[in-house]
Parts: C-alpha cells; structure tokens; sequence
C-alpha cells in the first residue's frame, strides 16, 4: 500500500509561535485559514494525479471540526475525495523559548509514531532488527530494496502541490526504503539557528565521535520511506529529543527544527536515495525567484511563498467549481505566472513593482 499524506496542526493561544511566510501569529483564525486551503489544493491536486493511493490528512481536530472555509465545506469535500482523517494531538512539544519558529514542526514524530502503530501490526509488515548505534547498513538496505510487502508513505508540508503520478517515486522508496532532499546550503550558512559546522559538533556530542565532516541539511517539506525505515527514526528521535531538551537548559548550540533531526536521522540510517528530480523548493516571489523551465517537469513543487497568493486562487477557484488542474504552473508562477487573485497580485509581479522591491 502507498500513502500521500499531509498535516494541519491547529495551535492554541498557548502554543502559539512565528510562521513567517503567513505573517499572522499560529492560533489566529486567518492563520489557519490559510493552511486550510492549503490543504484543500493539496489533496485536490494528488487525488486528480493519484486515485489509486491511499490519502490521509493528520491533524489535532476532529473529523466533524473540520470548517467551512470562505464558505466552503472542506470536511465534505475531503470526504467526497476517499482522504482519510487522522486525529492525534502534539506530544512533541518544544518547551517556551526553545526556539521563536514553527513550534509544531515536530508533529512529524506523532504521525510516525502514529503511522508505526497502526500499519505496523499489518500481517505482511515484517519487523527488522537494528539497533540504533549500528553503523552497518548493509544487511538493512538490502532488506529494504527488496521486500515489495512493506506500506510506504509520502509526508508533504500542505503547501506542496503534486501535480502529476508519483509512480517513480514510490518505485524509489521501494529501492532504497529512504529517499531526502539535500538543500544547496553552505558549510557556514545559518539553517534556522545553526550552521552544518555546528551541525557536524552536535553530531560527534551524540554519537561520541567526530562524523568526519559537515553534514548535509535535509528539507524537511517532505518525508518519504517504508515502514522500516519509520521504525528506525522511531527510535532515533526519541533520543536525539532528550539529547537536545538537555542542550537548550544548558544554553548550547541545539538542533532547532524537525529538518535538523531528521537529517541526523538520516545521516544515522544511510544508504537512502535522493528526492533531487522529484521536488524542489520553488521561491516564487517578486523578492527572490528560484524558478526554472524545467521545473514544469518536476512531478512536486513546494511553494512556501504562494501560500497566500497562487494557492489561495487555487482554493478560490475551487471552490467556484471552475479550477483546471491542467494549469497549474500558471496560478503558481512554475514556470510562469498567467494568473492573479486580484489587482494587487498582479501588480505584485509586475516589473516595475519587482524593480522597487530589489
């Protein structure tokens, strides 16, 4: 079985922290709003491109809290698509202060826990064993490439758009059972508070010894294994979490994101492939542009600046009844914009109006 999968985590007052490219603090109404049509498109787009897989929706609310968004029943909707409703809460919570952003980032290790105790008691899902210190892959990534009976799971932040089959990309999970996307940053950029030179010392703090160099940062927009592989980071994480509770009380340099965990977890399991090909983190704004021609071809595209704008439209017009997900690019500037949520989008993207921001 194949899974596509995203997630809504909704903050309370209490929980609340910086999410940049809404601009809104987490709890508020208008910020949710926001990653509710997000998640609307999300699983509009990936059922029209993936009928034949399992889809599910990870969030805290239940399936009759669900709202109407700008009118909008998003619970019929997604109910009327066959998307699964997962209600589990956050128990990974990062204490006051940690660190400003994305608190509920980490809700990634309760669905993998979550997605380890419900599919792994499945008859045909055949444990492993290894223990987390191991450094011998072998026996492991043999198992992985070969055995077709494990689940596997795709798990994208909302804001991704999958605008074609993932056929290939499931074939690759089932190759190598791990697949992560290195992100180009160098040896002494700031990744969200800690550079791949501080990386490199937390690492040797964890393991006991130095990895050898600086390690390669993972986007964590989107997770894609096999069961197996969701069994080992199940008890990595745990470990690395109490490991980095006990840096932030002593003041240290710290793993401040799930990204930053699960690149170590990578870096302890190995062997995995690459998503290079498959997604690519497309900055769409008048700001700064990324963008490529090929990026067309690329079966999922992150969008985290078209949140409010090119997704936003998406939803609108999904909600008229009157989207064509034959044009996708055009709504979200992949690899051109060809259309406008209203006057000021469009004046956005303009080139007098780039010319003034640059």
């Amino acid at each position: 079985m194949e899974y596509i999968c995203t997630w809504i985590y909704l903050d309370s007052p209490e929980e609340s922290s910086e999410y940049p490219q809404v601009g809104k603090k987490s709890h508020l109404p208008d910020f949710q709003k926001v990653y509710w049509k997000c998640v609307a498109v999300f699983f509009a787009c990936s059922t029209r491109f993936n009928p034949q897989r399992r889809h599910v929706l990870f969030t805290n609310r239940q399936q009759q809290d669900i709202p109407e968004v700008d009118g909008f029943d998003l619970g019929s909707f997604l109910k009327d698509l066959d998307v699964e409703i997962v209600t589990i809460p956050l128990s990974w919570q990062t204490p006051e202060g940690y660190f400003g952003k994305w608190r509920n980032q980490f809700y990634i290790f309760d669905i993998l826990q979550f997605i380890e105790n419900q599919y792994g008691s499945q008859p045909d899902a055949r444990r492993i064993s290894r223990s987390v210190e191991s450094n011998t892959a072998k026996t492991d990534w043999e198992i992985r490439r070969t055995d077709n009976s494990e689940p596997c799971f795709v798990v994208l932040d909302s804001d991704c758009i999958v605008n074609s089959a993932l056929d290939e990309l499931f074939d690759s999970i089932r190759r190598y059972g791990l697949l992560a996307l290195p992100m180009p940053y160098s040896e002494t950029h700031y990744i969200n508070g800690v550079t791949r030179e501080d990386m490199r010392w937390i690492y040797t703090d964890l393991d006991g010894s130095d990895p050898g160099n600086n390690p390669v940062y993972y986007g964590g927009e989107i997770f894609a294994a096999a069961l197996p592989v969701i069994r080992q980071i199940n008890r990595i994480a745990p470990v690395v979490w109490n490991k980095m509770l006990d840096r932030f009380r002593a003041g240290q340099p710290k793993l401040n994101e799930e990204a930053h965990f699960l690149s170590y977890c990578y870096h302890k399991i190995g062997g995995f492939g690459s998503l290079e090909g498959f997604i690519k983190r497309i900055w769409t704004s008048p700001k700064y542009s990324n963008v490529e021609p090929k990026d067309i071809r690329l079966p999922i595209w992150h969008l985290p600046s078209e949140k409010t704008g090119g997704i936003a439209l998406l939803f609108k017009n999904l909600a008229a009844g009157n989207w064509n997900s034959d044009e996708l690019g055009g709504y979200v500037g992949v690899p051109n914009r060809k259309k406008y949520l209203n006057l000021k989008h469009w004046i956005r993207y303009t080139r007098v109006y780039k010319m003034l921001k640059n």
